[in-house]
């Protein structure tokens, strides 16, 4: 597909507030473009969002069917065993970020600016951006969890290696305190790898850079399956970021085609091919993990997949405006992260009560299924906390984050997520 030719944003350096405007002349095609763009990063935030919420009901299917499930037969056993591919949110993520995080650069090469970023502002940016959110999440969930069971979450090992960002190095420390929180750490490390990933794009393109991460990822990937590893570390193994290196590098290699320096072929962008490989993956990718060595390549091929759908979304023509289902998945994108850091602890905190509630003669008699009830019910609860974790934590420290390496006085950036 054949990106629009000088498609370039200037912005302050961030997906969420890109509004490129084309090369040429004339206010009107500037506008036009700037529109167009804006709607295009409108469709990253529908994918960030749509990802967040797929996990959080995956979550709640593991609540109400396994952490806290009702005696007897289970309650609409399809419906927990859909959500449960909510998971398949987390490569979407990793292809997204690589986007996310690539897109100023990518731009800026467009613009013929071959300068490597300043990577001290790059970490620090990266560090007010989600460190301080994260943390404040951690020691969120452990007081929520205290007043739920009346016992200590965590113990002191776990707890240190989750506020480091090396829980999921072992299994002893993996869950922690918030168990889909072993994602954010392979995000802090594909963010140490980005210098490499950034190097090899500007030296020897985009399709060869994803070459050698394919290569890399691959060659780990058949390493850790050959050779025997510690107790303890062989699960985890897999989600070092070696192993999903490939995916990230799919979102940047996207990055690259949305600022105009690569062209992918027509039909890759097509819903038709998306609507047809995504499912077909997902069936090999969890019928037949075992067979033919798939396991070896299941991730990187997810990564592919949802690339694909991520190309598709951002190819949808600029003159379709946003339903109000759009327009309502674009504004939790915004505050998707704080919906990772916060749905979980909530929905472990009302484990202990749905338990008790499902031990009820009254509710065994009768088969109801009230853990399934509960966690649907607090569903709403979990979507208002999130924003509200935004707007007071995960907001404040948006913007110290964008003031990192910005002159004193100078302009504020808009406030969307990174």
């Amino acid at each position: 597909m054949t990106p629009p030719p000088g498609r370039v944003a200037e912005s302050a350096g961030h997906v969420g507030a890109a509004v490129p405007v084309r090369v040429g002349t004339g206010a009107a095609q500037a506008a036009e473009a700037a529109r167009e763009t804006t709607l295009r990063f409108a469709r990253i935030d529908q994918a960030r969002g749509f990802a967040a919420l797929i996990v959080v009901l995956c979550h709640l299917s593991v609540s109400a069917y396994v952490g806290a499930p009702n005696a007897g037969e289970p309650f609409l056993p399809w419906l927990g065993f859909i959500l449960g591919f909510g998971y398949l949110g987390v490569p979407l993520f990793f292809v997204v970020s690589g986007f996310c995080i690539h897109w100023p650069e990518a731009r800026a090469r467009r613009a013929g600016r071959a300068s490597a970023p300043d990577w001290g502002v790059f970490f620090r940016r990266r560090f007010w951006r989600l460190y301080p959110p994260y943390a404040w999440s951690v020691v969120g969930a452990i007081l929520l969890l205290l007043l739920a069971t009346g016992t200590w979450p965590v113990t002191p090992l776990s707890l240190l290696a989750q506020l480091a960002l090396v829980h999921p190095l072992h299994d002893a420390t993996f869950l922690g305190v918030n168990p889909p929180s072993w994602t954010l750490a392979v995000e802090a490390q594909l963010y140490l790898a980005y210098p490499a990933v950034f190097l090899l794009m500007r030296r020897h393109g985009p399709w060869r850079a994803l070459a050698v991460t394919f290569a890399v990822t691959f060659a780990y990937r058949l390493l850790i399956t050959l050779l025997p590893l510690p107790v303890g570390f062989a699960g985890p193994a897999w989600e070092l970021f070696l192993a999903r290196w490939f995916e990230w590098t799919v979102g940047a290699l996207l990055a690259e085609w949305a600022a105009g320096n690569v062209g992918l072929p027509p039909t890759l962008g097509s819903w038709w091919l998306a609507a047809a490989i995504v499912p077909l993956v997902v069936y090999l990718g969890e019928y037949h993990n075992w067979h033919y060595g798939i396991w070896v390549v299941r991730e990187p091929v997810y990564g592919v997949a949802f690339g694909l759908m991520l190309l598709a979304l951002l190819q949808l023509p600029s003159s379709r405006r946003p339903s109000r289902l759009g327009r309502w998945l674009a504004d939790v994108g915004v505050w998707s992260y704080s919906l990772y850091l916060v749905h979980r602890p909530i929905q472990l905190a009302l484990e202990p009560l749905a338990r008790r509630i499902a031990a009820n003669p009254l509710v065994i008699e009768y088969g109801i299924p009230t853990s399934l009830a509960i966690f649907v019910a607090s569903t709403p609860l979990v979507l208002a906390a999130g924003r509200a974790f935004y707007r007071w934590c995960e907001a404040p420290f948006l913007f110290r984050a964008r003031a990192v390496g910005r002159p004193a006085g100078a302009p504020a950036e808009a406030a969307r997520p990174t």
